[in-house]
């Protein structure tokens, strides 16, 4: 749900409300309501990555003790683990034709996901303060893009 609002606050300041297409759209929120186009949204969300770009995965996880960097965290039925959200820290190595990224982690694993993966964001500005030495770790042990070595 927030990551909806976020994506659309994200589209309202890039002005992509005000394009061509989003004008064309009928008018037919009265309680004034934003409408937002779907296609609007979709290109807001595929940006063109670049190898070298820093990503913060949310990952899905469950155990019976969560880590301190847990977020969401739910009890399963039975009250034995918990489901949770960590983020990761990652960065892109290299774009594919097919629309999927290969991920590079700080340790050297290699993840490939879909460009338009809900769970895949940039970092705000502030996510990039503050989570900075994270990206530089992986920059500094393997380079801005990985996949040549």
């Amino acid at each position: 749900m927030t990551e909806r609002l976020f994506s659309n606050l994200r589209s309202l300041r890039r002005g992509l409300l005000h394009s061509p297409a989003a004008q064309n759209r009928s008018a037919s929120a009265v309680d004034g309501s934003v409408l937002i186009d779907a296609e609007a949204v979709s290109s807001a969300t595929e940006t063109a990555w670049k190898p070298g770009d820093w990503a913060i995965y949310r990952k899905s996880k469950r155990s019976k003790v969560p880590g301190p960097r847990a977020s969401s965290v739910k009890p399963n039925l039975k009250g034995e683990t918990y489901n949770y959200v960590v983020q990761k820290f990652w960065m892109v190595d290299e774009v594919h034709a097919d629309g999927t990224l290969t991920m590079r982690t700080t340790r050297g694993k290699t993840h490939r996901v879909p460009a338009d993966d809900p769970n895949l964001t940039r970092p705000s500005w502030f996510a990039r303060l503050r989570w900075r030495e994270r990206f530089m770790a992986i920059e500094n042990r393997f380079g801005k893009s990985t996949f040549a070595a």
